[in-house]
């Protein structure tokens, strides 16, 4: 059978007007048989034809543009990595999300998923393509908006992936910055064969996966289908040391003041300290930290410990292909595929910060009202306030006024747990439904000299759905004030809203609950158990009031793509010094749909206020409130669309036998709303020698902004600010531009007996880069000497900063509830590097094959210009390289990262010994290391030095694959050899999700069988 596929051409679009889809996936200027990436088992040759990053074949030595390939033998050797495996070791990939990361904006909304992100520059700066078609973005992702979920790729059908690592919108588009990245699914593929795999991972019940391929070729068709399954098993933070670190070891290792027990406020203050606030003193005896933020007595709980290092993820694939020669000319191609990842126990805190402050129907009215306005009262009728008073001395002077909880210094729940689960978590979970359609039709024109025509139509949607229990802030509100509960009256005479309608209520009594927030409500610590001596199960919370006043907030999106190009190639009847010039040319049509919507208590439309749904009266707007939530923002629902038209071109001149150039241009238009952009980009190679060839090129990209980023929604994100975690809210911004980059790349290809190498320099030049405003800069501004120095409150110059905060009372530190970002054109970004692999083949070692080899990233610069709001430079220019650049525009990016490999060969067996290098990166937060930025329980100034520098990470891996009679496979895989620990960082997690992994030494034995 003889079928063209072309493996990396960018999807160039036609809209058909009729409801026939003309589509060209992948296209080369010639007939490029598609490559036999498994056939029945053979290998596939070095010289493989690589056709990413041009409609151009070449040989894999001979390309012009930079591409790496990795076929599916390369991965069987090195023991079959997950996707997410696969792509952290890359070195030209920084900044990957996979890993549970649920404390970085940049992460949040993605768990479950996984990205690329080529030169550190973005994961949505790398386009990901199946078999050289787009594949649709992520829908919930928030700090990585128009992100490829790579989960979703079905992993066990991958034939090969190509990476290019060099702009390329020329040919492929908006998205292509950093590169691509191009996943082909394995063809001409006979037969049956399953796979199945158990991994070993300390604490947890390990992972496996299964799959099954099923494969026919005739005469003039193929079909292949292919189904996987992976499972990921939880694992917990307490399991790893590492993440057990003491308050003054990492005051950022999951520690915050917003806890329970936590710190209150008394109307007036004992006579014999004079202090109005305190901190609960069963602080300590049930695990906490007793310090101080500022001046302020706080009591820190570590809310890591509920957390997960990898959460439990179920995941299913299918993917099905059909190819037929409908003719000796013509062909048709179509392609099915599905993924849906389900986390079903996605866990987080007990509870969340108080960030918002009741409304006045929650707050009652009297006399005592004026003393507790926009506060969560405590009355001194509480039996729990009534009862801690007993048990403590010098707190009488709270029976006459009661007390009320200090805002930001709280959360309902914490060391003490959940009640209300049997672990003292609370879970939430994540679900992603992945669909995707595409067929093509190919072939040779009968005019013309060696013309030929593609045509095609995909069709792709994924659809995430996310949901977490949160605190509603009236409804807690009232049941301090013992008016909590589905049965409680506070609106005598108005069924419906809240209760039967009736009768004032009477605080506990008449279906009325109590919530008690004191430290005697607490029974022990819920990770270790530590009791608490002034526990009363008198005043202890029922599961009733909890249940009441948690409620689910849920989100809902999808993301929609239609791709339909049409592509034509062939000679242009120009011969030159190096043979026949070739041509493509070729339209596209895109059309994205976004949707999202929120169950009602999270839609801003349906329950706007602080109030809402109890309570009528309230004054907020739907676009101006934040919702019911104590910390989570509600949202506005989006149903937005836009269409994406293009045309490009490319022109291959063989100048002379030893001197090709290539040329390529594309017009993209996105509409009125954000314009067009015209990219032209100019490769060239000279093969010096039949072993040393010189390669370069220079040329325009650009990234159309995703519409999740200018819709009107808003997503509300937990990022630490000032020491303790508040909500910061990102918004959309209709206005943004196109982002832009030129890009330069020059290097060299060598081929001198058994060595294969290449060193290659790369430059990226962006402008208008379109990110989420950097958040510790906007903080710094305001509060440039932290949580307890002066602050630029009421400054003039500072109004616009200080504008985007939302404060409980006056404009200061310990009042901060929220803060508001947007999504705008950012600054300019300039990176460089070098890359560079090489590998050697020795014959006839011990009656085998030895192959070395090595592959490596080294960034010179990654320089980002200044931003400001206003006349306000809320970030100025840094160099992101070797740094970690926590709250940044940029992502964590050690200097140097790479690999080294030796792999034996000899008859049925198999042994590969890899290493990985990471280079050790700085922590540049300068106000975490500052003298005295911390202070202990006696209220001293301390400073911690710990986790400046991130060490460097140095581990091996080894596999042995073993082929055994009747198509059978064995291999075991041992990763991290010498079980290292990832490099200690000041972070929730107390290492970087971006860069390294927490498992530990895993041991993974796999199993493939051919039928």
């Amino acid at each position: 059978m003889k079928r063209v596929y072309l493996s990396g051409v960018s999807p160039l679009i036609l809209a058909a007007t009729t409801a026939t889809f003309l589509t060209a996936a992948s296209a080369s200027a010639q007939d490029v048989q598609r490559l036999p990436t498994s056939d029945n088992d053979q290998p596939v040759s070095v010289a493989d034809i690589v056709v990413t990053g041009s409609l151009i074949r070449g040989a894999r030595e001979n390309a012009i543009s930079s591409v790496d390939v990795i076929n599916s033998e390369e991965l069987q050797r090195q023991g079959s990595p997950s996707v997410l495996d696969l792509i952290k070791a890359l070195p030209v990939s920084n900044g990957v999300l996979g890993d549970t990361n649920q404390f970085d904006s940049r992460a949040q909304g993605s768990e479950g998923s996984g990205s690329i992100n080529l030169r550190g520059l973005g994961a949505t700066r790398t386009l990901v393509l199946l078999n050289g078609r787009r594949m649709v973005a992520n829908p919930l992702a928030m700090g990585a908006a128009g992100v490829v979920d790579t989960n979703m790729i079905p992993a066990a059908a991958i034939g090969r992936i190509e990476v290019l690592k060099e702009g390329a919108a020329a040919t492929y588009g908006s998205d292509a910055i950093g590169g691509v990245v191009n996943f082909i699914t394995r063809e001409n593929f006979d037969g049956l064969e399953i796979m199945a795999d158990y991994r070993h991972i300390a604490d947890t019940d390990g992972d496996w996966s299964g799959a099954i391929n099923w494969g026919w070729t005739g005469d003039r068709a193929q079909i292949f289908l292919s189904a996987g399954y992976q499972h990921r098993s939880e694992l917990r933070t307490t399991a790893r040391d590492f993440t057990q670190s003491s308050y003054l070891e990492n005051p950022e290792g999951g520690y915050s003041a917003a806890n329970n027990p936590g710190t209150f406020l008394s109307f007036i203050a004992p006579a014999a300290t004079g202090a109005r606030l305190f901190r609960d003193p069963g602080c300590e005896t049930l695990g906490g930290f007793a310090g101080f933020s500022g001046t302020t007595p706080a009591c820190f709980g570590q809310y890591i410990d509920y957390d997960n290092l990898v959460e439990e993820e179920d995941r299913f694939q299918l993917f099905g292909s059909v190819d037929v020669d409908l003719n000796d000319n013509h062909s048709f191609r179509a392609e099915v595929a599905y993924g849906h990842t389900e986390l079903p126990r996605w866990a987080t805190s007990p509870s969340y910060a108080i960030v918002s402050s009741p409304s006045i129907e929650a707050q009652g009215a009297g006399a005592l009202q004026p003393l507790y306005a926009n506060r969560y009262f405590i009355p001194s009728n509480s039996p729990g306030l009534r009862d801690f008073v007993s048990k403590n001395a010098g707190f009488n002077h709270l029976l006459a006024y009661g007390a009320a909880y200090l805002a930001p210094a709280a959360r309902p729940m914490l060391l003490g747990g959940n009640p209300t689960t049997s672990d003292g978590t609370t879970y939430g979970y994540r679900e992603f439904d992945h669909y995707r359609v595409a067929g093509s039709f190919s072939g040779d024109l009968s005019f013309g000299s060696n013309l030929r025509y593609d045509v095609s139509a995909t069709y792709a949607q994924q659809t995430g759905t996310r949901s977490a229990p949160e605190t509603m802030t009236n409804r807690f509100a009232l049941a301090l004030r013992g008016l909590g509960g589905p049965n409680c009256d506070t609106q005598p005479n108005t069924p419906g809203i809240q209760g039967p309608g009736g009768a004032a209520p009477t605080p506990g009594a008449n279906g009325c609950l109590w919530f008690n927030p004191f430290s005697n409500a607490i029974q022990a610590n819920a990770i270790d158990g530590q009791v608490n001596p002034q526990f009363n199960p008198a005043v202890a919370n029922s599961n009733e009031v909890i249940n009441w006043f948690m409620t689910d907030s849920r989100t809902t999106s999808t993301n929609r793509l239609f791709v339909a190009d049409a592509v034509l190639s062939g000679d242009t009847g120009f011969q030159m010094g190096g043979g026949m010039s070739q041509f493509a040319v070729g339209v596209q049509f895109r059309r994205d749909v976004f949707t999202s919507s929120y169950n009602d208590m999270a839609n801003k439309l349906i329950n706007p206020c602080t109030s809402s749904p109890d309570f009528f009266n309230d004054a907020c707007t739907g676009a101006g409130a934040n919702g019911p939530f104590t910390f989570g923002g509600a949202s506005i629902p989006s149903d937005r669309a836009r269409n994406v038209w293009a045309a490009f071109a490319e022109l291959q001149l063989p100048l002379t036998d030893r001197l090709e150039m290539q040329l390529a241009a594309r017009y993209e238009d996105y509409g009125s709303d954000t314009g067009s952009t015209f990219d032209p980009k100019v490769s060239a190679m000279w093969r010096v020698t039949d072993n040393f060839s010189i390669r370069g090129g220079v040329g325009t990209t650009f990234r159309g902004p995703p519409m999740t980023q200018t819709s009107e929604r808003s997503g509300t994100s937990l990022q630490s600010i000032l020491g303790s975690f508040r909500a910061v809210e990102i918004a959309g911004n209709p206005s943004l531009r196109p982002e832009s980059a030129t890009t330069y790349n020059l290097g060299v290809v060598m081929n001198v007996g058994n060595f294969r190498g290449s060193l290659d320099y790369y430059r990226f030049e962006m402008e208008d880069g379109i990110v989420s405003e950097p958040v510790s800069g906007i903080v710094d501004a305001l509060f440039p000497n932290g949580a307890t120095g002066p602050n630029r409150c009421g400054d003039p110059a500072m109004a616009l900063i200080e504008e985007r905060f939302v404060f409980s009372g006056t404009c200061a530190a310990a009042n901060l509830n929220r803060l508001k970002v947007n999504y705008v054109n950012g600054a300019d970004v300039t990176t460089s590097g070098l890359d560079a692999m090489g590998s050697y083949e020795f014959d006839d070692v011990m009656g085998g094959q030895l192959t070395l080899g090595g592959n490596f990233t080294y960034v010179i610069e990654y320089y980002t210009g200044s931003q400001q709001i206003g006349d306000v430079i809320i970030e100025p220019a840094f160099e992101a390289v070797g740094r970690l650049n926590y709250q940044s525009t940029a992502y964590p990016l050690p200097q140097l990262k790479g690999q080294l490999y030796g792999q034996y060969e000899n008859g049925a067996h198999n042994l590969r010994l890899t290493v990985n290098y990471m280079d050790g990166y700085e922590d540049g937060r300068e106000n975490l290391f500052a003298d005295g930025a911390y202070r202990d329980g006696l209220n001293n100034p301390i400073t911690v030095s710990a986790g400046r520098n991130i060490d460097s990470w140095l581990t091996a891996n080894a596999t042995y694959q073993l082929q055994l009679p009747d198509d059978l496979t064995v291999s075991v895989t041992v990763e991290n050899i010498t079980d290292e620990d990832p490099p200690f960082a000041r972070l929730d997690l107390s290492y970087d999700p971006f860069t390294a992994n927490a498992l530990g030494r895993t041991i993974k034995v796999g199993l493939r069988k051919r039928f």
